[in-house]
């Protein structure tokens, strides 16, 4: 056999090729640097809310988070996801009629210049959306197991401080504004020279837009209504069902209090935050599936970070 001419050649020509791609393997494809202009929205943003500027390591996962959300925008349109959601068609042909409001052209035309003008490749709204499609796509295709009984109770265990309750309130109020909290002791003796009960006292006091009777309310949300020092001085009293109290302050005036129920601070048992537990770990296993997904096609990249 080896004396056939042809035979040298081909089995030369092979080893040639395998020598070949291994000195010169094909190069991967190149993935970033990422785009300046998401970057620096989203550094603008951090410098915004957090009122600080921004660390080496906070700017490394902002890269991190660009070129994750480039890769899977690359891997949706390499397998036409931007031709199968009609959402991102309604987009197209919004932007068809923005730039051409007196176009006669009906909706599937529209999309097809639109993909003839490579608009889902510009496009922030419809690059996010495709984004979307694919954490879906990778997320469907993992086949995640749902959580069990036991994964659900050793997380409630972990992070049974979470589902401490405050004391919550019921009461209702009488209310004078500031201009009037000089008539607030003649108000007292009133209802308890009377016996008044709320509905009664209330006629001896001023408007309140938020309304006079409130249920099951926590020291956070008496806050968000009343303010601060009112939740504060309430809570503080330690009131018991069916007690006046009072006068107590809010950015608004001053209030006298009737309290009708008090909720003692308790931890929601199991029974009542399973579900919202169970919703958490699927959407932590969902989260590592596309980590892990991510993290494998990166392999494929040459990537580049700046």
């Amino acid at each position: 056999m080896l004396k056939k001419p042809w035979l040298h050649f081909l089995v030369l020509g092979l080893f040639l090729f395998m020598a070949g791609r291994w000195a010169f393997p094909v190069p991967k494809p190149v993935l970033g640097p990422p785009n300046a202009a998401r970057l620096q929205a989203m550094t603008e943003n951090y410098r915004q809310f957090s009122r600080a500027e921004i660390s080496t390591e906070v700017l490394s996962r902002f890269i991190d988070a660009e070129l994750r959300d480039e890769l899977l925008f690359r891997e949706a349109l390499q397998r036409g996801l931007q031709y199968r959601d009609a959402a991102i068609e309604q987009r197209i042909i919004r932007n068809m009629r923005f730039l051409d409001a007196d176009t006669q052209a009906d909706d599937a035309t529209l999309v097809e210049q639109g993909y003839a003008l490579r608009l889902p490749l510009t496009d922030e709204v419809i690059r996010r959306r495709l984004v979307q499609i694919m954490e879906r796509l990778i997320v469907a295709t993992a086949a995640t197991a749902r959580p069990t009984p036991d994964e659900i109770a050793t997380r409630y265990q972990r992070d049974v401080s979470r589902y401490l309750e405050p004391p919550r309130y019921t009461f209702s109020h009488v209310f004078l504004s500031a201009e009037r909290v000089d008539e607030m002791p003649g108000l007292i003796a009133a209802v308890e020279a009377e016996q008044m009960n709320s509905e009664q006292a209330r006629a001896l006091g001023a408007p309140f837009l938020s309304g006079y009777d409130f249920s099951l309310q926590s020291a956070d949300q008496m806050t968000r209504v009343f303010g601060a020092v009112f939740a504060q001085e309430l809570t503080a009293l330690a009131p018991a069902l069916g007690d006046w109290i009072g006068p107590i302050t809010s950015v608004f005036g001053q209030h006298y209090v009737f309290i009708a129920a008090v909720q003692p601070e308790r931890t929601m048992p199991l029974e009542e935050v399973s579900l919202k537990i169970e919703g958490a770990l699927v959407r932590e296993a969902e989260e590592r599936a596309v980590d892990d997904w991510v993290d494998n096609a990166f392999v494929g990249y040459e990537v580049v970070r700046s």
